[in-house]
Parts: structure tokens; C-alpha cells; sequence
């Protein structure tokens, strides 16, 4: 994981250059201050004018006594000055290496999800997906922009003072050291336990967000229902396990600070004493020590800060573990190896002997049927007898498991997807809007088309009279699925919508089913202009809607079990006899709407 955050930072190396510049002045000012404290100790507490004293690290530059007034204080300001700019400009460049790092990532989760087959949507609850791309990209925000951040300033922090230590006096760093590898098992054995906890605690955290969800998409049902209280108490326990893995977060943090705390105190500890042995026997200079003092001192404060910064940073590599997992599932277009276009339909669709099973169960098998191009074909069935996946095939939302299906001769997975898709318009039972304009709904997939051909599509679906009666027309905000409109209003802009995409191969899945009577008259009058001049496959429910249909295909346990027109198959008395007959046993069959419409 650390790797693979690295790899991102390339496109950043400028800002990262610029961090890591100051980071260095940042160390190196450090430990200036610490190594300066001695000499102006001594100065202090010294009389006398015509000794000089070294004042810059390794004591290349000596200060004589009477020019020390004047310069400690502007020594002390400029390092303090060096000290605060580089601190600034390692924060503001990491952090804009981090944000803009944070950006990518989740503008490639997002990509990737929204490319990923229908399949893989039956396997994550949107909650789930809604949390990877919040929950767990702004954690590892965090990790990107200030835990890699303060990893390397206190990494160099911690060459530069230990540089300073080792100068002054080796022997004394050798006992000043000891606890630094006692501060190693703890520092990775927290850090495990800080990535299980938390990767624990993201998973129930997407568990909430999935709850969330749904209860608040369902409010409607939710309280039809009087399960307030049921959901309430499912958010609750998983509520619960979150707090859970929480307090073990903040236990672990608990924990390794005061152990930090002891194995630094042991260390110094030591240090004192063997220092005070070697002052008592003229080893060590006083001001000497007082500078081993401070640096041994700071020292230990970038080790101990080292190690709430690898809670942090394992907080985020769990969240990185997750963003990534996603990020490396293939989408639809992964393996897509063709670059030939489907420029439209001249012939028309076949499947041949085509079978298609989902996980272990085959839901469509032997398949075979034509639809000639500008004709109709109307498919029928009792409820699970495959016909939505059959038409779910078409634009490839589930890819076949064995024949072919072909448009004009072609096998459809030899053109690129987002061409196949291009050539076909959906219209469904269960309408799909956007909490957008009107205008945009509409030119949902060419947001280039003019307002004269966005109007002319509204009219063709007989819905631009609603529309022009609305307070800002077509500017008025529909809200989340369309819900400020009728269903049959959605109805219409769906196809509105899709006669503006002008696409040769249409489907109609039970577009009119849950319409009251008076709403299914509008919407037909849209889907005959339409379904004009198009090759049209429909999932019927009302089946005195497809009588004109130019071929009926029966599916029954998703084989084909019967085709033809509706009055050769009501003459061989089969499935479709027995459909037909059911539906219209305990009334005669009312005069049809419109031909040819579902």
C-alpha cells in the first residue's frame, strides 16, 4: 500500500520537491537550536571577554565573548525564522500533494464503479459504494497529505538531532540510543493492531451508510409499514459495533503513548546518569552536555510523535486497502480488445441458441429468435421465465454463456460497448430521472442537443404541454427520481428522453404497466412516435397490447417455448392461450389503446 501511494506522487513532484526542501530546513534548524544551547549556556554563566566560542554545529565558526550579545539573539531568530517558514511550506505543499492525491483516487473509484458490470452492483449495496468513496478515500486523506508528511519530517528530524548527538559526544549516544530499539516491537505491534481495528470499523461504518440508505430511499414503505422501530434497532446494532471498534482505536492509542513515554524516559534516564559520571571525572564539558541535554531531549519527541503518526498512517492503509481492492476490480471495458463501431441496425438482431445462467442457475437456455430490423417483437412469459434478462443481453448489462447474438451477422461483443449502447434506447417500468432540470433530464446522454430539438422530443412524447405549465418550464428542478412529477409526467420525459437519443433499436420493458388508464393514453401516444421506423423489442404485461406485434415469443422456464402472431399463437392453444385466457377470464379483453404497445 505504501508503495502504490508513492507511485501516485509523480504527478505531484513539483509541490513534493518543494515539501521535501522544507522538511530538511525544518531537521537541520532543529537541530541547530538544540546544538546552540550549550554555547550560549556557557556564555551566560561565563565571565571574561577573549575566549571564543563555537556556536555553529561542529565548530567550524567560533564567536569572540564580546560580539556573543549581539549574535545569540539573531542567531535564535533566524533559526527560529528558518524553523517557522520551512514548518509552513512542508505543511502547504504536502498538503496540496495530498489533496490533489485524494482527488484522483476518488475521481478513479468513482469511474471504475460506474464502469463495472450490472453484475457487480448485485454484490455491493449502493451504501457500501457510497462509503468507499467517502468514508474511505477521506481516511486516507489523512495518511496521504499529513501522516507521509510528518513520517519524513520526523524521520529527518531524527537523523539531523541524532547527528548532533553522535558529534558532541559518541559514547553518551550509544546509552542516549538504547531505548530506540526497544521502541521498535511496539511501534509495529501497535500499528497491526491499529490496521485490524480499523479496517473492522470501515466495514461497519459501510454497513451504516448502507442502512442509511435504504431506510431513508424507502421512508415511504417504511412507514407504510410501521417499521420505524425495526429500522431504528438495525441501525442501532450496527451503531453499536462502530462505537466498538472505536474504543478498541482508542485503546490501542491509549496504550502506546505512555509506553512510548516510559522507553524515552528509561533512555534519558540512563543518559543522565552516565553523563553525570563522566562530568565527575573531567570527560565531558558542561556545555557540552547542556547541548546533549536538549538534542537527546528533542530527540525523543519526533520517536514518540513517530508513533502516533503510524496509528494514523494505519487507519489510512486500511482505508487505501479498501480503495484499492475496488480500484482493481475489472469493469466492463478492461478486456475490451475491439475498436469496430456499430454504425446502426440494416438487418436486424438473432440470438443462436443462446443460454445465459447467473452464478449457478442457468436463467436462459437455448435460446433462438429473430428480430428483424423495423419490426416488432413482443416478449411474453410468466413472472421469472427470463424475459427482462433476455432483454438485458442486448446491450450487454450480462454477457451470454454460450451461442451468439448478433446484430446484422455480427456477434455484439465484437463492437465496442459504448458504441452498442449508443444504437439503443430503454424505456422502463421503473423511470430513472435525475434531480436535475428538465432540460437536462431530457439531453441525458448529449448535453449538446439544442433547446429546438429538446422541445421537439418533448412534444413528440406528449409531454411539452406539462412542461410549459410548470413554474420555470423546462428549468424546474424535478428532485430525487422525478419525484415533484406524476408518474406518468416521468413516464414521458423517459421517453422523451429517448427519442431525443434517436436510437435504432428500442426497449420497452413494461413501459406503461403501473400507469393508471387515463396516464397510459399520454404515454402511448409518445411511444408510437417512438417506436416509428424502429426495431422494437417489448416485455409485455397487458398482452391486448401487442395483438399487431409483427412476432410474440412465448419464454417459459427461459426457454422458448412458443412464437409467432398473437392470433396463430391463441389458435394453437399453448402458453400464450393459457396467458391470455387468465388474464381476461373474468372480463372480455377492453378495446386495445393502441396498437402494438406495452
Amino acid at each position: 500500500m505504501y508503495l502504490r501511494i508513492l507511485k501516485l506522487l509523480p504527478t505531484y513532484k513539483l509541490h513534493f520537491s518543494l515539501a521535501i526542501m522544507c522538511m530538511f530546513a525544518f531537521a537541520l534548524s532543529t537541530g541547530a537550536l538544540a546544538y546552540i544551547i550549550g554555547p550560549v549556556m556557557k556564555f551566560l554563566f561565563t565571565s571574561g571577554t577573549t575566549e571564543e566560542i563555537g556556536i555553529v554545529p561542529f565548530g567550524l565558526v567560533t564567536i569572540p565573548k564580546e560580539q556573543m550579545i549581539f549574535a545569540v539573539p539573531v542567531i535564535i531568530m533566524l533559526v527560529a525564522v528558518v524553523k517557522g517558514i520551512s514548518s509552513f511550506g512542508q505543511i502547504y505543499f504536502m498538503g496540496h500533494v495530498g489533496q490533489g492525491l485524494i482527488r484522483d483516487l476518488r475521481f478513479r473509484l468513482y469511474v471504475n464503479i460506474l464502469n463495472m458490470p450490472i453484475s457487480f452492483f448485485h454484490s455491493y449495496p449502493s451504501g457500501v459504494l457510497m462509503s468507499r468513496i467517502t468514508n474511505d478515500v477521506n481516511m486516507l486523506q489523512s495518511t496521504a497529505s499529513e501522516s507521509f508528511a510528518a513520517v519524513i519530517k520526523q524521520s529527518l528530524t531524527l537523523v539531523v538531532l541524532g547527528a548532533v548527538i553522535v558529534s558532541l559526544d559518541w559514547k553518551l549516544a550509544l546509552v542516549a540510543f538504547v531505548g530506540v530499539p526497544l521502541a521498535v516491537y511496539p511501534l509495529r505491534k501497535f500499528g497491526k493492531k491499529m490496521n485490524k481495528v480499523s479496517t473492522k470499523g470501515q466495514v461497519t461504518l459501510g454497513n451504516i451508510t448502507a442502512l442509511l440508505q435504504e431506510a431513508i430511499t424507502g421512508v415511504r414503505i417504511v412507514k407504510a409499514f410501521g417499521m420505524e422501530k425495526y429500522e431504528a434497532e438495525r441501525f442501532n446494532v450496527e451503531n453499536k459495533r462502530y462505537t466498538k471498534w472505536q474504543l478498541k482505536t482508542i485503546k490501542v492509542r491509549a496504550t502506546s503513548s505512555p509506553l512510548m513515554e516510559t522507553i524515552g524516559a528509561v533512555g534519558f534516564a540512563l543518559t543522565i546518569w552516565y553523563a553525570a559520571f563522566r562530568i565527575a571525572n573531567g570527560e565531558l564539558r558542561p556545555e557540552n552536555f547542556i547541548s546533549f541535554f536538549a538534542a537527546t531531549l528533542m530527540f525523543y519527541q519526533p520517536l514518540k510523535a513517530l508513533n502516533g503518526v503510524n496509528l494514523s498512517i494505519q487507519n489510512g492503509l486500511a482505508a487505501a486497502t479498501r480503495v484499492f481492492e475496488m480500484l482493481d476490480l475489472p469493469n466492463e471495458t478492461s478486456h475490451e480488445t475491439t475498436d469496430r463501431k456499430l454504425e446502426g441496425i440494416n438487418e436486424g438482431i438473432e440470438f443462436d441458441k443462446v443460454s445465459f445462467k447467473y452464478e449457478d442457475k442457468w436463467i436462459l437456455k437455448d435460446v433462438n429468435v429473430k428480430v428483424p430490423q423495423s419490426e416488432m417483437v413482443a416478449i411474453v412469459g410468466s413472472s421469472g421465465a427470463g424475459k427482462s434478462t433476455f432483454v438485458n443481453l442486448l446491450p450487454r448489462f450480462y454477457d451470454i454463456n454460450e451461442g451468439s447474438l448478433m446484430i446484422d451477422g455480427v456477434d455484439i461483443r465484437e463492437f465496442t460497448l459504448k458504441s452498442l449502447r449508443a444504437n439503443i434506447s430503454i424505456v422502463s417500468q421503473q423511470v430513472i430521472l435525475f434531480n436535475d432540470t428538465i432540460r437536462c433530464n431530457i439531453s441525458y446522454g448529449d448535453r449538446d442537443k439544442s433547446e429546438e430539438e429538446i422541445i421537439a422530443a418533448a412534444k413528440a412524447a406528449n409531454a411539452h404541454q406539462f412542461i410549459s405549465k410548470l413554474p420555470d418550464g423546462y428549468d424546474t428542478v424535478i428532485g430525487e427520481s422525478g419525484l415533484k412529477l406524476s408518474g406518468g409526467e416521468r413516464q414521458r420525459m423517459s421517453i422523451a428522453r429517448a427519442i431525443l437519443k434517436n436510437a435504432p433499436l428500442l426497449i420497452l420493458d413494461e413501459a406503461t404497466s403501473s400507469l393508471d388508464t387515463e396516464s397510459e393514453l399520454e404515454v402511448q401516444r409518445g411511444l408510437e412516435n417512438l417506436m416509428a421506423g424502429r426495431t422494437t423489442v417489448v416485455i409485455a404485461h397487458r398482452l391486448s397490447t401487442i395483438r399487431n406485434a409483427d412476432k410474440i415469443v412465448v419464454l417459459s422456464g427461459g426457454r422458448v417455448c412458443e412464437s409467432g402472431t398473437h392470433d396463430e399463437l391463441l389458435e394453437a392453444e399453448g402458453e400464450y392461450h393459457r396467458l391470455y385466457t387468465m388474464q381476461f377470464r373474468d372480463e372480455e379483453p377492453e378495446e386495445e389503446l393502441s396498437p402494438g404497445v406495452n
